[in-house]
């Protein structure tokens, strides 16, 4: 196979992203493989030396002398081509790397990325002053651009499970593999190491033999904490411990001059930036290492450590987990004077067979079974490469790009649905290339989708709370609760619900219809809102409108009362306000200030009126009795009501008699016409 590996940094660069690639181009060259190394230099044209090409680049000084290149190479490709490449591994996230992702398309080449840098970890270094919204909205573009970066191919590496868990939280959905970055550990073997060489470089540094070595490897910079295991040296009772400090960084000052301010003396020493075939010499001066870092992918130091045989003073991080065991590999901590007893501790005890202990933890860690494990990812992105779906149509459709794809293994075009948001991640276009895993993922989704499209037109119709929206989607559209509950979540976090805002417009909408507050906190209860949120809706509505919402319903109430006295409509205005729920105040005071402009005897008689029409078919006795109780209900007195009765029969009794003399005539007229037949 044919390996691109493009990267920001390469030898001489001294890092961990170097020396793994280092590791792993020789590896996956021991198993048969041809790699190239797309990196760069400081330089303005292309310099190819056998199978490394250098991009043009500049150099950062104040950053360690990295190089920075364009993205944008395009003089570059005639190079690339000639490698006629099976697969990229891009390495890094900047500028060659960028570019390493545009020849992947462009030359439609499998491509595997690896994650070596927890990127929030990082956020200082663009938020000095540590300003908590600078702070956040770091993280959240670290984040995004993660998972942009990891969706963009066809794998993933990840160095651990601690990474990969990292990515799955900020979206990844691409394959990703854990494969820890592999060593030679053969270079570690103290065995091997040349004595007078170890000799002279302890004297160098002033070291005795009486000396207890904790021993830090690493780039001095803010995420490593390197502050917490110099404090715990140096508040150490113990006379002859001393903290061996191995790199640089952007900090090296402000931990030199940290070191001198709490009168560390003689007890840390700072050996700077060293080659790296001198490294394995200063494990070999140790007598354990330690680091506060938490910030690690996968720690290739605790790795180098113990394959020297050296225990690992370690904060407690599932980095971690794999390779310290508390007292036989290792010791955990969480601050400085944790740190400062087990090292007490340690350097009191004997500790035969740890060393061994220490080794056999990294025999996994293998340059051979790291080219191994990443060879078999390059097998796997191609083979899902080739199963990859051509992007034939796109249409809009409101929160989603509708897709139209197809494959030669298929007669048939497939349409898939997929979230704008991943649309714009994934950087798809016309003519690009899904994979076949990117699709299967997706095509789980689409009754969700089309779910999501529906509550979206539904609420574009009707106002609803997250309960009813939640109750609709599983009874209507089919949802689980759990998948209901996701669509309403995110609903929320678009602003596409909104709660608060649905119980104060519906509150307000009640209240200048009429209603109570009693009667809003019932209709808002049954929406599904919480109890919480209501009380805190109705504390915040005004008093003063209650009085205007009651007057506007005991207005409507009177449009229905026409044989009603004035003083039963108001004894019943005030009923009805109270069984709608107000305050037994409220109700009172508005019927009180009812203006009711009515005739009361008029009243009276649309009520005798309404009364005989009732009670018509009964005996004259039995009559009057109901017409009374009838109008008695109504709030009239019974003097009123005997005083008009003898006026209501007698027009009863002239209406009966109309209607027989009419019934006569009919029946006369009918003879007549039958006579003449």
């Amino acid at each position: 196979m044919r390996i691109g590996i493009f990267t920001d940094t390469y030898l001489p660069d001294i890092n961990g992203v170097v020396s793994s690639i280092v590791t792993l181009k020789g590896a996956l060259e021991d198993l048969g493989h041809q790699v190239f190394v797309i990196t760069n230099h400081s330089g303005s044209t292309i310099c190819r030396e056998g199978d490394i090409l250098r991009l043009p680049g500049i150099e950062l000084k104040r950053l360690y002398g990295y190089k920075m290149s364009s993205p944008f190479q395009l003089t570059a490709d005639r190079y690339i081509r000639d490698m006629n490449l099976d697969v990229i591994h891009v390495q890094t996230e900047y500028g060659v790397a960028i570019y390493g992702r545009q020849v992947a398309r462009d030359f439609h080449i499998p491509l595997v990325y690896t994650y070596h840098t927890m990127w929030e970890n990082y956020t200082h270094y663009f938020n000095p002053m540590e300003l908590t919204g600078v702070e956040k909205l770091s993280r959240a573009a670290l984040r995004s651009i993660s998972r942009t970066y990891g969706n963009g191919g066809q794998a993933v590496i990840a160095p651990s499970q601690k990474t990969k868990e990292a990515l799955l939280r900020y979206g990844v959905i691409t394959p990703i593999y854990v494969v820890p970055t592999g060593l030679d550990l053969s270079r570690f073997d103290m065995t091997k190491l040349d004595p007078d060489r170890r000799q002279k470089l302890a004297e160098s540094l002033g070291l005795k033999p009486e000396d207890h070595i904790v021993l830090f490897v690493g780039r001095l910079a803010k995420e490593k904490m390197l502050e917490m295991v110099i404090d715990a040296v140096i508040q150490s009772d113990d006379e002859h411990i001393r903290l061996l400090v191995v790199g640089s960084g952007p900090d090296e000052a402000h931990y030199h001059e940290m070191a001198r301010e709490r009168g560390a003396g003689d007890r840390i020493i700072f050996a700077g930036r060293v080659e790296s075939e001198d490294v394995p010499y200063y494990y070999g001066l140790a007598d354990c290492f330690a680091s506060a870092s938490t910030s690690e992918t996968q720690g290739m130091t605790y790795i180098e450590a113990l394959a020297a045989g050296l225990p690992v003073f370690g904060r407690r991080d599932p980095v971690l987990e794999d390779l310290v065991t508390e007292g036989i590999t290792g010791y955990y901590f969480d601050d400085a004077r944790e740190l400062t007893d087990k090292l007490g501790t340690f350097f009191d005890e004997d500790h035969e067979g740890q060393a061994q202990a220490c080794i056999a933890k990294t025999r996994t860690y293998t340059r051979e079974i790291f080219g191994s494990k990443v060879s078999s990812v390059y097998e796997q992105a191609v083979a899902d490469y080739a199963a990859t779906y051509d992007v034939k149509k796109m249409r809009a459709v409101g929160d989603f790009m509708y897709l139209t794809l197809q494959r030669d293994a298929d007669q048939e075009p497939l349409k898939l649905l997929i979230p704008m948001d991943d649309f714009f991640d994934l950087k798809i276009g016309l003519q690009a290339r899904l994979d076949a895993w990117v699709v299967t993922n997706y095509l789980q989704f689409q009754n969700y989708y089309r779910a999501w499209m529906a509550a979206r037109k539904k609420l574009s119709s009707r106002d609803m709370t997250a309960w009813q929206l939640k109750d609709w989607l599983v009874r209507r559209r089919g949802l689980d609760t759990a998948k209901a509950s996701a669509v309403v979540e995110e609903f929320i976090a678009r602003n596409y619900l909104d709660d608060q805002e649905y119980a104060q417009n519906k509150a307000a909408y009640w209240q200048g219809m009429g209603s109570s507050r009693k009667t809003i906190r019932r209709k808002l209860l049954r929406d599904g809102l919480e109890a919480e949120l209501v009380e805190s809706v109705i504390s915040q509505m005004d008093p003063d409108l209650e009085y205007d919402s009651a007057r506007k319903a005991a207005l409507g109430m009177l449009k229905t009362m026409k044989a009603q006295s004035a003083r039963y409509k108001r004894q019943l205005v005030v009923r009805r306000l109270e069984n709608r729920g107000f305050s037994p105040e409220i109700a009172r005071q508005t019927g009180e200030d009812l203006e009711l402009e009515q005739d009361d005897g008029e009243a009276l008689q649309h009520a005798l009126d309404n009364a005989a029409r009732l009670y018509i078919s009964l005996e004259e006795d039995k009559r009057k009795e109901k017409i009374l109780q009838y109008c008695l209900r109504q709030g009239f007195t019974a003097d009123e009501v005997q005083e008009r009765l003898p006026d209501v029969f007698a027009r009863m009794e002239r209406q009966t008699l109309a209607a027989e003399t009419g019934v006569c005539h009919a029946e006369e007229d009918a003879s007549a016409d039958s006579q003449e037949d």
